[in-house]
């Protein structure tokens, strides 16, 4: 009897041992998907955290550049002298440099209206250095018109909805 127990003793423990052991790669395994669940959740926050601070520059960029070909038609109407070049490469550098970083981090259709969007600012750039009032007159609204594109796709790839 008492070499009975001892074996049930040892088979008890055996067994306690492989059912611990087991239970622990059970966790350690469903711990690691959880972890790379995790990890995974986290980049796809950080990248679109990154796609709304780009996206949110360019704007900021491009407004900045926008008011400033506003002064510079302005200035122009009334006939100032000054360079015109240097007074828009300051607003120009900022735009250029975030919009290259818009264009390597958001999809497709916002790199596409954000280049719609340059043109139309560079074209009302070229008619407010040049004074031209009927140019200015039809190219205003139509800026105005590109940004309010560009701004709802970006509010789309972002997935901010009204």
């Amino acid at each position: 009897m008492a070499d009975s127990s001892a074996w049930f003793a040892l088979a008890g423990a055996l067994g306690g041992v492989t059912l611990t052991g087991a239970l622990g790669l059970i966790t350690a395994s469903l711990n690691h998907r959880w972890d790379e669940r995790a990890r995974t959740e986290q980049q796809v926050q950080a990248a679109q955290e990154q796609r709304r601070k780009v996206s949110h520059d360019y704007l900021v960029a491009a407004n900045s550049y926008w008011l400033t070909v506003e002064q510079l038609y302005v200035r122009a109407i009334r006939g100032e002298e000054f360079d015109r070049v240097e007074y828009m490469k300051p607003a120009i550098s900022v735009l250029q440099d975030t919009y290259n970083y818009l264009t390597i981090t958001c999809g497709q259709a916002v790199r596409e209206r954000a280049h719609a969007h340059n043109q139309a600012l560079y074209s009302a750039r070229n008619a407010a250095a040049a004074a031209d009032e009927g140019k200015w007159a039809e190219l205003y609204p139509q800026t105005l018109d590109e940004r309010k594109v560009l701004r709802e796709a970006i509010r789309a790839e972002l997935g901010v909805k009204d």
